[in-house]
């Protein structure tokens, strides 16, 4: 089938079989409005199943519930409809969090927990998102609070796991440390340096992801938490020792196996060709 994965600012596509990914393709569709998003789309359309996802809150029958913030337009519009008329076949059109939970989840329940210019969180047990309808699968997990103040997340609510763990935060965490630095990936080229306050900044930001892992261990009970996005590689410092610093806030008695991400920029993609073989 092919698989997209729509986003605010990029879209990729890939023929998805098995699991197995071919003809990758990204490019940035440039476009504020979901219109100007789909002109870029539907020269990578072809007949055939489509499996689709992106932000915002989806219903089960594919329709965009709500999506502020991006993509203009999107918002009551029947995407689903739009992809059936133009590939004559069937649609699956579900959230992107979902959609890279199941790509990533193991065997058991899964948390999966994606770090960005927000936070997403899908709760996948035995390959399926747990629970149904606009809110299923957890996805609104990352809006949990931590405090009582604190940065604000996407919808202007501060103190959440959002506000305070969005990839941004590793920046300002750094720079408040004194790290000279503008952007993650300098956060990390400082860290692998030895420069102090950089590291200073990426154990202050640990500190805080640990927490949010434990609050959704307790929240969901997982056998396990994957944590990928952008600051995310299987080998990088971001999640150097987090599995002790999780250990203390879990229930007693309580395990949970924490490791990150396997399937990088195609795990959307993965978890849509997976969700489309029950359709």
């Amino acid at each position: 089938m092919l698989a997209v994965d729509l986003g605010g600012t990029r879209i990729k596509a890939a023929q998805v079989t098995g699991g197995v990914v071919t003809d990758l393709v990204a490019i940035t569709h440039g476009s504020s409005t979901l219109a100007g998003a789909l002109d870029c789309l539907e020269p990578l359309l072809s007949v055939g199943p489509v499996g689709l996802c992106l932000p915002g809150l989806i219903a089960d029958d594919g329709q965009i519930v709500a999506l502020p913030g991006k993509l203009d337009g999107a918002a009551g519009f029947d995407l689903k409809g739009w992809l059936h008329d133009r590939t004559g076949s069937a649609a699956l059109v579900v959230n992107d969090a979902i959609a890279y939970g199941v790509g990533e989840a193991l065997p058991g329940r899964t948390v999966v927990m994606t770090i960005g210019t927000g936070i997403g969180v899908a709760v996948v047990e035995n390959g399926r998102p747990l629970g149904r309808g606009v809110l299923g699968g957890g996805q609104l997990s990352g809006q949990l609070y931590l405090s009582e103040d604190g940065p604000p997340n996407s919808a202007g609510r501060a103190g959440t796991i959002e506000g305070w763990c969005r990839a941004e935060r590793i920046v300002i965490e750094a720079q408040e440390a004194g790290a000279d630095v503008d952007d993650v990936p300098g956060v990390f080229e400082a860290a692998a340096k030895g420069d102090a306050a950089a590291l200073a900044g990426l154990n202050a930001y640990r500190k805080r992801l640990a927490k949010a892992v434990g609050s959704l261990c307790l929240a969901h009970g997982p056998d396990a938490v994957v944590i990928g996005g952008g600051p995310v590689q299987p080998d990088g410092l971001l999640l150097w020792g987090l599995q002790e610093l999780v250990e203390p806030y879990l229930w007693p008695g309580q395990r949970v196996q924490v490791q990150p991400a396997r399937h990088g920029d195609a795990a959307a993609l993965v978890g849509l060709e997976v969700l489309s073989r029950g359709l």
